[in-house]
């Protein structure tokens, strides 16, 4: 018998979570500077002191990664559908409780978009040159939301997720990638034919939004290999084309090299995550997610979840439920 969608639910928002809080204290450093301060990271740690994004939080914090998916989440409950207008009052909701625009604690796209929407540029028009992966970050709860829909409403509610602040063909090809991915863990599918589906779905995506597609670039990182763990994430962060950016490119298909290579393993897919560096609290979270749902919650480490419920604001137990009530399961 497989897990109940709850289960699923449950791994995914704390797999996010706890995939973002792993890899925050390494966001942006490279392979080799995570090497020499921490040799492996396999615990929540302080990020270092000289961060330039994430210096004082407390080790076991989330970031905006796991902050914008719950907002994502509380859009799509408030509606009971993704909508893009919605999306966008939760998305300047958050902003203004945190001051986001004010902070270095979102990305480039996620802030523009946040100013426009703040200035009146509507739902429909503030995300037209959002490429980075604030997106593709939160849309696991779009793949939850939809895991028994088929892929054609997948598409049109990624797109109406990503349209407030990322509403282009690269954004929207790697956010179908990971909401795909999500979805098809509730089919009981294995790693590989997961990635391998998701896949279609993010080439598929590119050819309805009329361009470019994270399709090839997530190719080839599946075919990345390693006679060991560290020497996969050096050939990984090799293959990142800017890895103290942001790009769509490089974490999505990385997130999920990574599910494959640890074959959907929930521990090892987020510490994984985290010491490769580059944009490692988005990869995390997106791994997490995948793997989470993947696996499912009994899978996480027990005080991994104990650490996450202590540093949150968020009631997951009750996001996650909420959500899967208007999911219609």
């Amino acid at each position: 018998m497989g897990l109940k969608a709850y289960e699923r639910f449950l791994g995914a928002l704390y797999g996010t979570a706890i995939g973002d809080a792993l890899g925050m204290p390494t966001t942006f450093l490279s392979r080799e500077e995570i090497k020499k301060r921490y040799g492996f990271v396999d615990s929540f740690l302080e990020p270092p002191a000289d961060s330039a994004v994430h210096s004082g939080l407390k080790p076991g914090t989330y970031t905006d990664d796991t902050e914008l998916t719950f907002a994502l989440a509380r859009a799509i409950i408030r509606a009971k559908k993704v909508d893009p207008h919605i999306v966008a009052e939760e998305l300047i909701r958050w902003a203004d409780e945190n001051r986001a625009p004010e902070k270095n604690i979102i990305g480039p796209s996620t802030r523009k978009a946040i100013l426009l929407l703040k200035g009146g540029t509507p739902a429909e028009s503030s995300g037209k040159e959002g490429t980075t992966n604030g997106c593709a970050m939160k849309i696991s709860v779009v793949g939850l939301f939809d895991h028994s829909k088929s892929f054609e409403t997948l598409f049109k509610d990624v797109v109406s997720a990503c349209m407030p602040t990322h509403n282009t063909s690269i954004a929207v090809s790697g956010a179908i990638a990971i909401a795909a991915s999500v979805k098809l863990t509730f089919e009981g599918f294995s790693p590989e034919r997961i990635v391998e589906q998701a896949l279609v779905q993010a080439e598929r995506a590119g050819k309805l939004m009329n361009g470019a597609s994270v399709a090839e670039r997530i190719r080839e990182a599946l075919k990345i290999e390693g006679k060991d763990d560290q020497e996969y994430l050096d050939k990984l962060y090799d293959f990142l084309k800017e890895p103290a950016g942001a790009l769509t490119e490089d974490a999505v298909p990385a997130a999920m090299s990574i599910f494959l290579r640890a074959k959907g393993d929930f521990r090892r897919s987020v510490l994984l995550a985290c010491n490769l560096g580059g944009d490692s609290d988005t990869i995390g979270a997106m791994t997490g997610a995948i793997a989470g749902s993947y696996s499912g919650f009994a899978s996480i480490p027990k005080e991994w979840i104990r650490t996450i419920d202590m540093r949150s604001k968020t009631n997951i137990r009750k996001l996650a439920k909420d959500l899967l009530n208007v999911s219609g399961s």
